[in-house]
């Protein structure tokens, strides 16, 4: 069926273009259609499916086979015939349509609209027709509630926005009773109270807005035991002010009265000792400390934990504001405001409040010149902020926290900066232990240790799932594991609003539109650490602006600078990013990435090998900046800092740019070997299987002979034929003779290392043949060299001789390097079957010093070996050691099991 708009905002529907239902055989079928409908285009594990279906204890004896029944009836209740909309991929199921023809992503898709519009009056025709959308409880009548928090978060967001928009656009009277039934729908979800509240003062209910901040603080006392948050707070100190400017009394204070305004403190604080003794260390003498970090990792917690120890040496008192730098639904909080309302604290009556804030500013420090009195200043967006309401007394200090660095304060009012980092390990099970008691916490140590994991060190975090496991003590620990496993972001979400997801996206709405779109765009980055070069093609500017853009990502703590010029992200985050791209937003920068790194690595790769054939380069995306190495050492350190991504981003590609993948493990592959870094194998694996589903026999004889290179540095001989034997059928069958002799050439290699020499020389006369016929210099000095140490194997030194001469005169007129060095080692050893020591020495010490300034670790260690070999039998003891030495010192780092046979020989030395 064309045109069927699929609904999941309500009861889960198909719909014609015609307007009529399509039948949905049973509510398993409608369950597994709402699971494909969420991830729209994306694959849903088989597993997340089965769980999905059936609940533990009603699992069929096969649940694969009996999805795939399920799977069938959709596809015939959709009249998906050609299996183009339900497909089957690797480890799961998709549904493959447009995103318009999905409720969801149509609603997402207006919401998204409507925040990118400035005027608050143009919000409200998009956010009025995404909630128009919603037919009820969404899924409604299926058993999938793991399904529905994120949607159920995502309406009330865009209530809330509506909301936002219709009372900036005065529309206060008319909101009064839709938000009075949503707030008694929604009783612990402040936001809705506080637009209730503004709508009552708005509309001229000052009373009334009084009444219904004094009734929600009950509920939530009585529902959470918590008092109201920041936001309310600060509604109704504005409020109190208001009034008492109004009536010419001092809003609930009266001289003498000493303010303690510090939030409820969260009873199991836990972590945290090197960063609180840096806040005691502020005292006596420091007046401003500065508490920095990125969004839930704990900087309230920490700033009111601390203000609570001490609060006993400001006996003068406390005061506190949030200053709403990061609120999502609210400008940050006017200091001059918050001036206002410290000064009534302090005991000012309001109608003798200074008319100006300069006058103001200074009655702040005349009052406080004299008193012991600390500020927590909580959330603050800017410097400006916070430098009218910090204290200069020498008895006061104030303390800031802050997403941001706030780099002003440190430098022109010497504030202290205190950083905020993740929990380790232990601080994570710690803080987790105290939330869900000790019991729970020693039930199940192996899941536990998961969790930690997952959540990845962020207090916030743990602080969710601590309170999840608590709610719900009937499910086991492993339960939480896998739901985290399978959607970290709605698994660390309450029904009321609260979760990481929401904490991410206040700082994220702060963002220029330019910087937006960099944090998303990093965030497909599949590995784990970003290079200027990948940050640039992932969003598509030049290198110079995303080197600017990532430093004002790591200020606003949503990347982390690991070291100059390589950035990563908290997991959670990468997770939050991610999610905020469409799809063709995310497949486009994915595929910049790879035009990046396809054609920086060509570059580099070819300065690491200059003789190597090279492969034909698609287009480079035009929006895509290239800085090409030019020199060897730039090469080897463009790799060096891509390498810790190439398997990760290999496996992004596997199935998705398949072209794009192969090149890419062409790129690194001399890199690898020549480094024996690890990850040679999986690289030339995903290679193959590219190849393979390529249909191209080429690129999978070339990987082939690859592959075998890789098992033949681990001694893996049998498998290293049996690829040189695979390669070698495919080019016959070509009739390629360049891929004839280049396997002809690998299978010798393997040969002689097994002891076959004779075997060894037939294979590579064949190439040798070959070369000669075809014109192709290099391959033929390879060739003429591997004759000279098959001979030299065979005793036939004075053959083996002439044979590597043969090809160190060939490298030097063609001016190879790399051949110099394997010619001088294969003269070298046959120089030693002839006895000529001192001669073999000279050529050995000559291979040893260009294989290392190529960067050849593994081939430098080999050389090393066998010259020290020859230093023993010449009597040159000393050099011999020193020659194992530099070897074991290569082996070791390259975890290579060569390593232990020259640990024994250099013990014998010794």
């Amino acid at each position: 069926m064309a045109g069927l708009e699929f609904r999941v905002l309500g009861a889960v529907e198909v719909r014609t273009a015609d307007g009529d239902v399509v039948p949905l055989p049973s509510r398993r079928v409608a369950a597994l259609l709402a699971a494909l409908v969420l991830r729209v285009n994306r694959t849903t594990p088989i597993d997340d499916l089965v769980e999905l279906l059936w609940n533990e204890d009603e699992l069929p004896t096969n649940p694969r086979s009996a999805l795939q029944i399920y799977v069938s009836r959709l596809r015939t209740a959709l009249g998906d015939t050609g299996r183009t909309m339900v497909r089957t991929d690797a480890g799961g199921y998709s549904l493959r349509v447009d995103p318009e023809q999905v409720d969801v992503e149509v609603f997402r898709s207006l919401v998204r609209s409507a925040t990118g519009i400035t005027e608050p009056a143009g919000r409200i025709e998009p956010l009025a027709a995404a909630l128009a959308l919603w037919r009820g409880e969404p899924l409604a009548g299926l058993n999938a509630r793991d399904l529905i928090p994120r949607l159920d978060e995502e309406h009330l967001q865009a209530q809330e926005l509506y909301v936002d928009a219709r009372l900036a656009a005065g529309e206060s009277a008319d909101l009064v009773p839709e938000l009075t039934e949503l707030a008694e729908r929604h009783p612990t979800r402040e936001r809705f109270w506080a637009q209730l509240i503004r709508a009552h003062q708005a509309s001229g209910s000052t009373a009334l807005a009084l009444a219904t901040y004094g009734d929600v603080a009950d509920r939530l006392r009585d529902l959470l035991g918590a008092d109201p948050g920041p936001e309310l707070r600060t509604l109704h100190a504005e409020l109190l002010t208001a009034t008492a400017t109004a009536t010419g009394t001092a809003p609930g204070t009266a001289t003498g009265v000493v303010p303690r305004q510090l939030p409820a403190t969260i009873p199991a604080f836990a972590g945290r000792t090197d960063d609180l003794r840096r806040l005691d260390e502020l005292l006596p003498t420091a007046n401003l400390g500065l508490v920095i970090g990125a969004a839930g990792i704990g900087k309230t917690s920490l700033a009111v934990h601390w203000a609570r120890r001490v609060e006993d040496r400001f006996p003068d008192g406390i005061l506190y504001a949030d200053l709403l730098g990061f609120s999502p639904v609210t400008e940050p909080a006017d200091p001059q405001a918050i001036l206002a309302r410290f000064l009534v604290a302090l005991g000012t009556p309001p109608d003798r409040l200074p008319a100006n804030a300069e006058a103001q500013i200074a009655l702040y420090r005349s009052l406080l010149a004299e008193r012991a009195v600390l500020v927590v200043l909580d959330n603050a967006r800017s410097a400006d902020q916070v430098r009218p309401l910090a204290t200069t007394g020498s008895g006061c200090c104030t303390v800031v926290t802050s997403r941001n660095e706030l780099a002003g304060l440190v430098a022109t009012e010497q504030a202290e900066p205190i950083r905020l980092d993740v929990f380790d390990p232990p601080q994570s099970k710690q803080l987790l232990a105290a939330r869900i008691g000790a019991e729970r916490f020693g039930s199940d140590p192996a899941s536990v240790d998961a969790l930690v994991e997952r959540c990845a060190g962020l207090p916030l975090a743990l602080s969710l799932l601590a309170a999840q496991i608590a709610l719900r003590p009937q499910r086991s620990l492993a339960s939480f594991v896998r739901a985290l496993g399978e959607s970290p972001l709605d698994a660390l979400s309450t029904a009321d609003g609260v979760g990481v997801r929401t904490i991410f996206s206040w700082s994220y709405r702060q963002l220029r539109p330019e910087l937006a779109r960099m944090f998303r765009l990093v965030a497909q980055h599949p590995g784990t650490e970003i290079t200027p070069g990948a940050a640039a093609a992932l969003a598509g500017v030049p290198i110079r602006a995303a080197r600017r853009m990532a430093a004002e990502l790591v200020a606003n703590h949503q990347l982390i600078e690991i070291e100059p010029d390589r950035w990563v992200l908290h997991d959670l985050l990468r997770a939050y990013g991610q999610e905020l791209c469409e799809p063709g937003e995310a497949d486009a920068a994915f595929e910049r990435l790879l035009g990046y790194l396809v054609h920086t690595g060509f570059a580099a790769a070819v300065l690491l090998a200059p003789s190597r054939v090279r492969v034909e380069l698609p287009e480079l995306p035009a929006d895509v900046e290239v800085v090409a190495p030019t020199t060897r050492d730039e090469a080897f350190a463009w790799f060096d800092a891509e390498q810790p991504n190439n398997l990760a981003v290999l496996r992004a590609a596997t199935g998705r740019a398949d072209a794009a993948l192969w090149l890419c493990v062409w790129t690194i592959a001399d890199y690898l070997d020549f480094r024996g870094r690890s990850g040679y194998a999986q690289a030339q694996q995903l290679a193959l299987e590219a190849a393979v589903r390529l249909g191209d026999l080429t690129k999978q004889a070339h990987t082939r002979r690859d592959l075998a290179r890789g098992h033949m540095a681990m001694r893996e001989w049998d498998e290293a034929i049996r690829q040189h034997e695979l390669a070698l059928g495919i080019a016959e069958e070509l009739d390629d003779d360049a891929a004839i002799a280049h396997g002809s050439l690998g299978l010798g290699r393997v040969y002689t290392r097994i002891g076959d020499h004779r075997r060894a020389i037939e294979h590579t006369q064949r190439a040798l043949r070959i070369y000669e016929r075809t014109g192709h210099v290099d391959a033929r000095a390879n060739a003429l060299n591997n004759l000279g140490w098959y001979h030299s194997e065979l005793g036939e030194y004075q053959a083996g001789l002439d044979y590597a001469q043969q090809s160190l005169k060939l490298y030097t007129e063609s001016d190879s390097e790399f051949g110099r060095a394997v010619a001088s080692d294969t003269s070298g050893y046959a120089l030693v079957g002839l006895g000529r020591f001192d001669e073999a020495i000279d050529l050995y010490t000559v291979a040893v010093d260009v294989l290392r300034a190529l960067g050849r670790r593994l081939d430098t260690a080999d050389c090393l070996m066998a010259m020290a070999r020859v230093q023993d039998r010449a009597g040159r003891g000393d050099g011999a050691r020193a020659s194992y030495a530099a070897a074991l010192e290569i082996l070791d780092a390259l975890d290579h099991p060569d390593a232990e046979t020259v640990r024994n020989c250099l013990a014998q030395q010794r």
